[in-house]
Formats: C-alpha cells, sequence, structure tokens
C-alpha cells in the first residue's frame, strides 16, 4: 500500500491554477495495479476536493480525507470520525473569544461555514463551500474542524493553546502556514491508513508513505516506507525514514520507481 500526501507532494505546482499531477502518475498507478499495490491519497481536504484532482483516475484509487477523519474504498466513504456537534460549539466559543480566525467545520460533501461567513481560502475550493447556521442542523457527521489562524498570530502558539484547553478531546495538528486542522482525539493519517492495513490485510513494512507537512507524522509512524519531500521543513525530514525529491520535480512517482519498480 502506498499513501501519498497531495498539496506539495504528489501535485506539482505552488498556486492552486498550476497544481497537477506527475505526468507519469497513470502510467505508474497502472503499474502498481497489475503488482495489486494500493495507492491512497492521504489529505488533510475533503474527498470532493481532493478527488477533483484525479479525473477520469478517481475511482482507481482510495482516500484517507480530513487526516483520517473520512476514509474512502471503491468511490463510497466507508469510515468516519464523528466530531459531535457538543465538541464542535466548544471548539466554536474558545477559536472566537480567544479570536484565533476562522473555524469551518467539514464532512463527506464538503467544508461548512458558521453565520454566513465569506470562505477566506482558494476559490477552487469554493464549489464546496455551504453555509451553516448550526452544528445540529447538519444531515452528515463531522470528520474534521480547520482553523485558519489570522495572519498575525504564531501557529504554534495557537496550537498548542487550544491543545491545552481541548487537547483531551481533539487532536490538533499543523497542516499549512496558517492552518490548524482538528479531529477527534487519536485521529490522524496514521489512523487512517491503519484502518486500511487491517481492512486488507497489510503489514506496516508492506507501506511506504510520502507527505511534506506536520500533519503527515502519522502517517511515516504507521508505514515501514516513510518518505520526506526535498521541499519539506528539516524538522519534518527528520521525522521521515527517507527524503525522496520535491513535489515540482515528481518526487512521489520517481521514488516509487526506484524502491518499488527498482528502476535506477
Amino acid at each position: 500500500m502506498i499513501t501519498s500526501d497531495m498539496d506539495g507532494t504528489l501535485l506539482t505546482g505552488g498556486s492552486w491554477d498550476d497544481r497537477r499531477l506527475p505526468l507519469d502518475f497513470e502510467e505508474v498507478l497502472d503499474r502498481l495495479e497489475t503488482e495489486k499495490i494500493h495507492f491512497l491519497a492521504a489529505s488533510g481536504r475533503t474527498y470532493p476536493s481532493v478527488r477533483a484532482n484525479f479525473g477520469e483516475l478517481a475511482d482507481r484509487i482510495d482516500y484517507i480525507c480530513d487526516n483520517g477523519g473520512c476514509l474512502v474504498c471503491d468511490g463510497k466513504v466507508v469510515h468516519v470520525e464523528q466530531i459531535v456537534p457538543e465538541l464542535a460549539e466548544k471548539l466554536d466559543r474558545l477559536v472566537h473569544n480567544q479570536q484565533f480566525g476562522q473555524l469551518s467545520c467539514c464532512t463527506e460533501k464538503g467544508t461548512y461555514l458558521l453565520g454566513g461567513e465569506s470562505w477566506l481560502g482558494s476559490v477552487r475550493e469554493q464549489q464546496w463551500i455551504f453555509s451553516l447556521s448550526d452544528f445540529h442542523s447538519l444531515t452528515e457527521p463531522i470528520s474534521k474542524m480547520t482553523v485558519r489562524i489570522s495572519p498575525q498570530l504564531d501557529i504554534f502558539s495557537v496550537r498548542q493553546q487550544m491543545e491545552d484547553a481541548l487537547g483531551g478531546e481533539l487532536n490538533f495538528v499543523v497542516s499549512g502556514l496558517q492552518i490548524i486542522d482538528v479531529m477527534k482525539c487519536g485521529v490522524d493519517k496514521g489512523s487512517g491508513l491503519r484502518y486500511f492495513q487491517k481492512l486488507w490485510g497489510i503489514d506496516r513494512e508492506e507501506c511506504m508513505s510520502f507527505g511534506d507537512q506536520y500533519n503527515d507524522f502519522g502517517q511515516f509512524e504507521a508505514s515501514g516506507w516513510s518518505f520526506a519531500m526535498a521541499n519539506a521543513a528539516d524538522e519534518i525530514k527528520q521525522k521521515a525514514r527517507f527524503v525522496a525529491g520535491s513535489n515540482d520535480n515528481d518526487g512521489v512517482t520517481r521514488a516509487i520507481r526506484a524502491y518499488v519498480f527498482g528502476e535506477q
């Protein structure tokens, strides 16, 4: 099994308009399928957002979305680690009382904003952004919440403050320059990976993972062959067993060719 983060890892390019899969991704996927190796996208983004990156290949892979909060197999959501509305309300009060930034919640359908707030993220995501009157009005379970931190705040200080307040109930991970993702306690990409390991009877040493951010530590720990991207921070590289090439140099598919297919 191979799991790969998306932004800054599998996808090349910095801006949303420039991001694309490696040019040889379909060829590599064909060979992985021939050798009966599963490929999963492991992302902090919601399922519809991640799925859209794969186009006509979308049904040929599986997904660890919302940092392990929403798992998709064969095109169907098979497991959700739900954040109950009462706990979501606690986080909402904390974020707004401390003026940390904008809070949103995620489900298998997309991202919801409370009270008619305007979306501060990528325009590309706009098609999966919905308005929410209150957490109890959702018809599908909350699989992740996201705090988009105000630019003037230190993200690691904010993460620590949230951890001090709600760390016994929620898991907080830094997923980007201004992003803190929040999942149910014990949930991360690693817990998602272990779900599929159990489902398919795959050992840790039969797993390869790729990532470039702090929210990838969980999948690094759950796989025997962990790769940080060359474009990742040094602290992240220290958590991985190997370093792959950069995302803009198709580092994921190059590493798969070298370590799985034995190409020089």
